[in-house]
């Protein structure tokens, strides 16, 4: 119940920037298309793909805070796809924020469920910068081993 209010709130803060801007209802349409080609180009070896989704740097001005939440936005409307949540929202913050200039990398990472070895095992995805979570809730990330950080340092 808490995340949904939470993606509410993330639509009700999202909409009147959309209404009132062409540039940011087309950077959301691009989020969009890139959130839903996400399962095509995850299908190519993880270092080809994330080769792939790195972005240059490209002064647009956008900020970001903006630039974030569309992201968050995008990935979150996408329920159709086979990617989780957290996958497809760090991918495309990660892929539009590099390319507005925020040098952020992902983690990918697992942990036992429950903690303990004879369950199964789950992933997560987040970002970081300057080696700290970027706005990623503690309980998120606490607790997974980090499997791939991408780009390598």
């Amino acid at each position: 119940m808490k995340a949904r209010l939470r993606h509410i709130r993330l639509a009700l803060a999202a909409l009147p920037g959309l209404m009132i801007s062409a540039r940011r209802r087309a950077l959301f349409r691009e989020m969009r298309d890139f959130a839903r080609n996400l399962p095509a180009t995850l299908k190519s070896p993880l270092p080809m793909a994330m080769k792939q989704i790195t972005s240059t740097p490209q002064p647009s001005g956008d900020v970001e805070h903006v630039v974030r939440d569309l992201a968050d936005l995008a990935a979150l409307l996408d329920r159709r796809s086979l990617l989780g949540l957290c996958l497809r929202r760090s991918l495309t913050r990660y892929h539009f924020l590099r390319r507005a200039g925020v040098p952020v990398v992902v983690r990918f990472g697992a942990k036992f469920v429950d903690g303990k070895p004879d369950r199964d095992i789950t992933g997560h995805a987040w970002l970081t910068l300057d080696d700290h979570p970027y706005h990623e809730a503690d309980e998120n990330w606490r607790g997974f081993t980090v499997m791939i950080t991408w780009p390598e340092s």
